[in-house]
């Protein structure tokens, strides 16, 4: 088993990061004895292992960002036939990550991502040993526009850490390794780029005579719908087998960038259950009637038409604030039409 996917495993068993009923509290999250985990986890290879011990805090923060790319994957395909489906078990994703497809290329760029992303902002926060800001930034000119000060996310310190912990860089890869190991780098990649200029402004009544600015990575929104559109874009490609590397399936079509998400194998259409596939089809699917998209109930049911639930709604409306201090709404109640997949 590839060694990001191991990482997620390892997450999803011991800190139980999915779903809503079985999985654990904040506070049962934190590991009593992160050290005897690290030599306990069965999931764990060697190096990971190392590095888990060296670094006592780094399992919850590496725990962190596999969740907050499970998460960030079944957001971004809530809408698609293929919805990033998981499960609280040890095969987080299905059987759909046996397939060297669209969707295995985005849950490792997205994954790897998330690792790197957590990594970098517990180090700006001073969560983990040995790492801090990114000082280098401040021998960069900024023509007199600005300062560098505040702490700028070390961005290179998280890629190179999530790249040590996650990547499998054995020599004799097979297809699906170099294919992953790809997909991985692309990840972190499109997370470095996701990046903004922060400033402050100080200065005598508001004036900004000294501005003081630093880096800082995107919200991890803006990572996942980057890669979302890589996944649309993505490349298929073959091995070429004399030097083990990847290469377009054909002469004609541009070789993708590093940015770029690879594939080896078409996806399935993901209509109809099947378990080895990692399909669980989309009968019972809710979809938007008005939608011409893929979320529309003409694509997302596959032409199999789709029944119409009107459904009663109670919230809070016509809110007031009285003096001091309560607000008192009254119940409004309205129907609404669901539509779901035959």
């Amino acid at each position: 088993m590839d060694r990001l996917i191991v990482l997620v495993c390892c997450v999803v068993t011991y800190l139980g990061v999915l779903g809503t009923s079985g999985g654990l509290s904040r506070e049962q999250r934190q590991i009593s004895d992160p050290v005897q985990e690290c030599d306990n986890s069965p999931y764990l290879e060697p190096r990971q292992r190392a590095l888990c011990q060296k670094e006592t805090r780094l399992i919850n923060v590496v725990g962190a960002g596999a969740s907050m790319g499970i998460e960030e994957c079944k957001h971004q395909f809530q809408g698609r036939r293929w919805n990033c489906t998981t499960f609280n078990n040890t095969d987080v994703f299905g059987n759909v990550i046996n397939i060297q497809s669209r969707e295995t290329a985005y849950i490792y760029a997205i994954s790897s991502a998330g690792v790197m992303y957590s990594v970098t902002r517990a180090c700006a926060q001073g969560s983990l040993e040995g790492c801090g800001c990114d000082d280098s930034v401040r021998s960069e000119s900024t023509e007199g526009q600005f300062e560098w000060g505040g702490c700028s996310e070390n961005l290179k310190y998280g890629s190179k850490f999530a790249s040590d912990f996650v990547d499998n860089k054995d020599k004799e890869m097979d297809s699906f390794a170099l294919m992953n190991l790809w997909n991985n780098k692309a990840g972190r990649l499109v997370t470095r780029k996701e990046v903004d200029l922060v400033c402050k402004c100080h200065g005598v009544s508001g004036s900004c005579s000294v501005k003081i600015c630093w880096r800082k990575m995107r919200p991890f929104r803006s990572v996942g719908s980057v890669l979302k559109e890589k996944f649309d874009g993505a490349s298929l490609m073959k091995v070429h087998r004399r030097k083990n590397k990847l290469r377009p399936v054909s002469k004609n079509m541009k070789r993708p960038s590093k940015q770029d998400l690879v594939y080896l194998e078409n996806s399935p259409d993901f209509c109809e259950p099947n378990p080895k596939k990692g399909s669980l089809g989309t009968r019972g699917r809710q979809c938007d009637k008005d939608s011409y998209g893929l979320d529309g109930c003409n694509l997302m049911c596959c032409g199999r038409g789709y029944y119409t639930v009107v459904k009663e709604f109670t919230e809070d409306c016509d809110c007031k604030f009285f003096w001091c201090c309560r607000v008192v709404c009254n119940k409004c109640t309205f129907t609404k039409e669901l539509n779901y997949c035959n």
